[in-house]
């Protein structure tokens, strides 16, 4: 948990604080005895929620506060006895030793902490690339599985149209409407087909395409006369590639 400086200042003085109130307070219990204790646990309590930089501050506080307050003579700073002085050698040791320990530990946690996020972020990054893979492979599969469809039932197409290009005849155009020389233009095309079917035609070939794949059978006649056979033929509409693919082929018997 991260702390602003004011909030950390304000924090290590409230438990600094306390520790001296209590302390304080069991003073006509417990003296002459731990004058540091308290304050030992304030500072570990600092050091694990601020930072060694303010624990360490704490502990220069707690010296003075315990050694004028709770070694004797009391509210004075000397003179001081050998016991005195180990007394003070031994919080301060003990207590810095322990708040480098707590700093070390909390950087390591700090470390793996930072390791596991990228980590995380690196096996996101791995899935969303086995996603694309997925998709793209998919996609590709797709594409194989219509132009095998295509070309393995090439000899029934009539004609197809892609994205908004131009309508593309194939040879059984030609051969249903007997047409002897190449037709080069829209409207050569077109009036090779009846017009009531021709309107029909146009119309199916200019509506939207739905998500999935569709099938449409209807009767065509490959001529201008009227009392010629009809053809049943099918126009399936898909999405190729991102854009519409429309193919009318001849429907089987």
């Amino acid at each position: 948990m991260k702390y602003s400086f004011l909030d950390a200042v304000l924090g290590s003085f409230t438990l600094l604080f306390s520790a001296f109130i209590l302390r304080y307070l069991l003073q006509p219990v417990i003296e002459p005895y731990a004058p540091f204790h308290f304050f030992i646990v304030a500072c570990l309590f600092i050091a694990y929620l601020y930072g060694y930089e303010l624990a360490l501050l704490a502990v220069l506080v707690s010296a003075f506060l315990g050694s004028f307050f709770f070694v004797k003579p009391y509210f004075t700073l000397g003179p001081a006895s050998v016991s005195d002085v180990i007394q003070f050698l031994n919080f301060t040791s003990v207590t810095v030793i322990a708040i480098l320990i707590i700093e070390r530990l909390q950087r390591t946690i700090y470390g793996r902490e930072i390791v596991l996020k990228i980590m995380g972020s690196r096996h996101k990054i791995s899935l969303y690339r086995e996603n694309d893979r997925i998709y793209f492979a998919k996609s590709n599969n797709e594409v194989w599985a219509v132009l095998d469809e295509i070309l393995t039932d090439f000899d029934d197409i009539i004609l197809f149209q892609y994205g908004s290009g131009d309508v593309k005849l194939e040879p059984l155009f030609m051969a249903l409407t007997l047409s002897s020389q190449p037709i080069l233009s829209e409207q050569e095309w077109q009036s090779l087909i009846h017009p009531e079917d021709m309107s029909l035609l146009l119309l199916k070939l200019s509506q939207p395409i739905a998500k999935s794949r569709q099938m449409e059978e209807f009767a065509l006649r490959f001529t201008q006369h009227e009392n010629v056979a009809t053809y049943k033929v099918g126009l399936e509409s898909f999405l190729f590639l991102g854009k519409p693919l429309k193919i009318l082929r001849l429907a089987a018997s």
